[in-house]
């Protein structure tokens, strides 16, 4: 049964991920949650932004498996990935962590409830711990996350969302439009697979070398 309500807290897991900051930029946040609609299996991620001044939002929404516990989101440190997510990609809890103190709106579908749920988290909520009404939501699938964009992030939105899409594994459209996209090995003279990761040897031009020919470098 999906809770009634939530309430944020801070997992002892959380702890061992302290390096890990993040400065509430509009890059942060998309990088997040595209990761976690890839993470969900999501075939796709779509982005929208509507309103105006003040009163504008972004909608991120993606058609992966949804979200099974609520809970999850504000619980930082915990999250429903699997150990295999957990050990390979270390997503420190959900994968929310730059959502924190920003107003949202969570709507997803938990797969064992076979159950939308939404619930609104307004920016004072994440440090206070009261109550997160969730309720039931005609979602059927996937999730959507929808945040107030503050006026920091206005100029150099559009920008952000390029940037996080560029290399990004899935198909990506903006208002409508596709994200412009490309191999982050695209260039690559060779490309092997190594535990898992995918290894990229290129070849450019050094002034180190004696003979004057290219010198391979790797990337992952």
């Amino acid at each position: 049964m999906l809770p009634a309500t939530i309430a944020t807290s801070v997992a002892p897991e959380t702890i061992a991920k302290v390096g890990r900051l993040f400065n509430g930029s509009a890059h942060d946040v998309l990088s997040e949650l595209l990761q976690n609609a890839r993470r969900a299996g999501a075939s796709s991620v779509t982005v929208t932004t509507a309103g105006n001044g003040g009163d504008r939002l972004i909608h991120i929404v993606d058609d992966g498996s949804g979200i099974a516990d609520p809970a999850a989101v504000v619980t930082l440190g915990r999250s429903g990935w699997s150990e295999e997510t957990k050990t390979s990609e270390d997503p420190a809890g959900m994968g929310v962590f730059s959502l924190a103190g920003r107003d949202v709106i969570i709507r997803s579908w938990s797969q064992p409830e076979r159950q939308g749920w939404m619930t609104h988290i307004p920016a004072g909520a994440w440090e206070s711990s009261r109550p997160i009404v969730v309720s039931k939501d005609p979602i059927a699938r996937g999730t959507a996350i929808t945040v107030r964009i503050p006026q920091e992030w206005s100029d150099g939105l559009e920008g952000a969302i390029r940037q996080v899409a560029r290399h990004y594994p899935l198909p990506v459209t903006f208002n409508g439009e596709p994200v412009e996209q490309e191999s982050w090995l695209a260039g690559a003279i060779l490309v092997e697979e190594w535990n898992g990761c995918r290894i990229g040897i290129f070849r450019e031009e050094s002034t180190h070398s004696r003979s004057g020919d290219p010198l391979p470098r790797s990337q992952a």
